[in-house]
């Protein structure tokens, strides 16, 4: 993928994460002291899906952030690692003359 498509499917994920957060959080302001109808109440249930949807959604970004952390502090030591030791040592890059 190009990285404008990459940044365009980045931009979207945040677009819809922010609706859904935004929805759901309005939804349960608007309809939090409702009149309930008994055991199958529907704004109840709702209510519940919503509660549901945030805590996971609030969980997956706590996993994201993490995994992301773990990722730079495994990766920038092995770069440094490996940036340090040079993988092709040839003639060339030794500078050294063929001279017959």
């Amino acid at each position: 993928m190009s990285k404008r498509r990459n940044k365009a499917v980045s931009w979207l994920m945040i677009a819809v994460f922010s609706l859904v957060i935004f929805c759901s959080s309005a939804f349960i302001i608007t309809h939090a002291e409702h009149d309930c109808d008994g055991e199958d109440c529907s704004i109840c249930m709702e209510l519940a899906k919503l509660h549901k949807t945030l805590h996971e959604l609030g969980t997956a970004v706590a996993g994201a952030i993490i995994l992301t952390l773990m990722t730079c502090i495994i990766a920038i030591p092995c770069k440094m690692t490996a940036s340090s030791h040079s993988a092709h040592t040839t003639l060339i890059s030794l500078k050294v003359e063929l001279l017959d």
